[in-house]
């Protein structure tokens, strides 16, 4: 699979690129901890109710853990591997969701976080984040196209 830029006859650039492993390790370390957190308030839950409850609880947060840890484990040895298609128009970025492009509108991105080390760009809307992985040598296109079309006031941060 090709992943430099094209541009297609609407005028809108195109590309594929390779998520980083590390990115997608911080999205199983947020998983794991945040159904620890809820397993662990069931848990109390059944400690405090008692009697039989305690048990319930228990089994269903082991089992809870095992599909998340499992889930988590299964992923993790693709990390870095999966590959993300991108459009970048005048008017938005978008990355594409199953049939259609999820885009970010440049006047709705509040900040945008540039990471050359790890060709990405995370982009931050009020409600919601996504990042723009680019392949290395057609980082700074992309970059500076992104930059030149957000607003004034939205905050750029370089990692």
């Amino acid at each position: 699979m090709d992943t430099g830029i094209t541009k297609d006859e609407n005028g809108a650039y195109r590309w594929t690129g390779i998520v980083d492993k590390g990115y997608e390790q911080k999205a199983f370390s947020i998983a794991l901890y945040v159904s620890g957190g809820i397993c662990a308030v069931f848990i109390l839950m059944g400690l405090i109710l008692g009697g039989g409850m305690l048990g319930v609880f228990l089994l269903t947060s082991l089992a809870v853990m095992a599909v998340v840890g499992g889930t988590c484990w299964l992923m993790n040895r693709f990390a870095g591997k999966r590959r993300q298609r991108y459009i970048m128009t005048e008017e938005f970025v978008g990355f594409r969701q199953r049939r259609y492009y999820a885009p970010f509108t440049y006047k709705s991105i509040k900040k945008a976080v540039v990471c050359p080390s790890r060709n990405m760009i995370e982009l931050y809307q009020r409600v919601g984040s996504g990042a723009v992985f680019v392949p290395r040598e057609n980082f700074e296109f992309v970059k500076d196209f992104i930059l030149l079309h957000l607003p004034e006031k939205t905050e750029v941060v370089y990692e």
